[in-house]
C-alpha cells in the first residue's frame, strides 16, 4: 500500500501569506502597542487551546492503551476491503497521535465529537486513504453516504462506495494507462 502523498502549498497561498505578513508588519508599525497586547491575548489563547487538546488526546491514548487494529478490524464484516479498513486506521490514527505515538480508534468513535476532527481535516484524510488504497474521488456527490459521514465506520463505508482506480492493458499507441472502474 503507497503511502500518503504529501500535500505541498501552492505558490498562490504563499503570495497571500506574504502580502497578509506585510499588512501586519505595517500594522504594527503604526500601532505597536494595540498589536503586542492583541499578539498576547491570541497566543495565551492558542497555547490554552493546544494544551488541551494535547491533555484529551494523552487522556483517549491511556484509555485505549492495549488497542489495536486487530480490533478495528474485527468490528467490521468479512466482506469489507481490509486495505481500506487499514489505511482508515492508520490515518486516522496518525493524525490524532500525541508525543510520538498512535491512538488507536474504534469504529463506533464520532469523529468530530469523539475524536475532534475538524470536517475538513476529515476530507484531507478520506483523500489520503482514497490514494493509498486506489479509489476514485470523482462523484463524491453520487455517493449515497456523502455528508452522513459521522463515525470512524462510516468512512470505511463511503470509501467502499466509491470506485476502484484500476489499470488496464497498455497499447503501444494510448497515453492513458489509469481508468476508473
Amino acid at each position: 500500500m503507497p503511502a500518503a502523498p504529501v500535500h505541498k502549498t501552492p505558490v498562490r497561498a504563499w503570495l497571500f501569506l506574504a502580502a497578509l505578513l506585510a499588512g501586519f508588519t505595517g500594522w504594527l508599525w503604526q500601532q505597536p502597542y494595540l498589536v503586542g497586547v492583541l499578539l498576547a491575548v491570541f497566543g495565551v489563547c492558542v497555547g490554552i487551546q493546544l494544551v488541551w487538546d494535547t491533555r484529551s488526546r494523552r487522556r483517549l491514548a491511556v484509555a485505549r492503551q492495549g488497542g489495536s487494529i486487530c480490533e478495528f478490524a474485527r468490528s467490521f464484516d468479512r466482506s469489507a476491503d481490509t486495505w481500506l479498513i487499514r489505511a482508515v486506521y492508520e490515518e486516522i490514527s496518525r493524525h490524532l497521535s500525541v508525543d510520538g505515538r498512535a491512538v488507536p480508534v474504534r469504529r463506533q468513535d464520532r469523529c468530530e465529537k469523539d475524536l475532534r476532527i475538524d470536517p475538513d481535516d476529515l476530507d484531507d484524510i478520506a483523500r489520503d486513504v482514497a490514494f493509498r488504497t486506489r479509489r476514485s474521488m470523482e462523484g463524491i456527490e453520487k455517493n449515497p453516504l456523502y455528508g452522513q459521514v459521522q463515525t470512524v465506520g462510516d468512512l470505511v463505508s463511503f470509501l467502499e462506495h466509491q470506485p476502484r482506480i484500476v489499470k488496464r492493458e497498455v497499447s503501444p499507441d494510448d497515453d492513458s494507462a489509469m481508468i476508473a472502474s
